[in-house]
């Protein structure tokens, strides 16, 4: 029974996230791409990149880069506007050891990020959503219908990633 009630959740998660992003673009990846973010209200994505001063280490200051991508012009790629990254796609970072930030998104700063550096000089960024760990390649925001602007209300957060394995993994977070 139990194994039977973990295929229906399964089964409706896949069926959620694969409907809720149908026909969103995938941005450029690049050796210092990180993840992304995109939401329900546009095609619009927040590209998030290693900021590097060398092959193997960050820009202790910024050690990421972000930027958006206007699909709806063309794709034309411009910086964050000033409210963007105070209140919604921004991002502080903490220096937790050499080369190892805690990294926090303004929107949503109780989901810690975590940016490294791994064995082969690739940067990535891992968190745990619902106790599971995940290198993170893009968080998909649902927002409440009705809402926008700076009172923007979210309904859930699809984290996709890969496990320590490699397999591909999403979990959703309900703020």
């Amino acid at each position: 029974m139990k194994n039977l009630i973990n295929s229906i959740y399964l089964l409706f998660c896949t069926a959620i996230s694969s409907f809720a992003q149908e026909g969103y673009p995938t941005p450029a990846i690049n050796p210092k791409f990180l993840f992304y973010i995109q939401h329900s209200e546009g095609h619009n994505t927040y590209v998030y990149e290693a900021n590097m001063i060398d092959k193997l280490n960050f820009d202790n200051k910024n050690p990421i880069k972000n930027y958006r991508i206007l699909y709806d012009k063309n794709g034309e790629i411009r910086p964050l506007t000033g409210i963007q990254q105070k209140f919604a796609y921004g991002i502080k970072s903490k220096e937790l050891e050499n080369n190892t930030f805690e990294i926090k998104i303004v929107s949503y700063a109780n989901q810690p990020l975590y940016l490294k550096i791994d064995k082969t000089g690739k940067p990535y960024v891992e968190t745990v959503v619902n106790g599971h760990k995940l290198n993170l390649q893009r968080i998909f925001i649902k927002q409440k219908e009705g809402t926008s602007g700076l009172g923007t209300q979210v309904e859930y957060l699809l984290f996709y990633g890969t496990d320590h394995y490699g397999k591909k993994v999403h979990e959703k977070l309900i703020p």
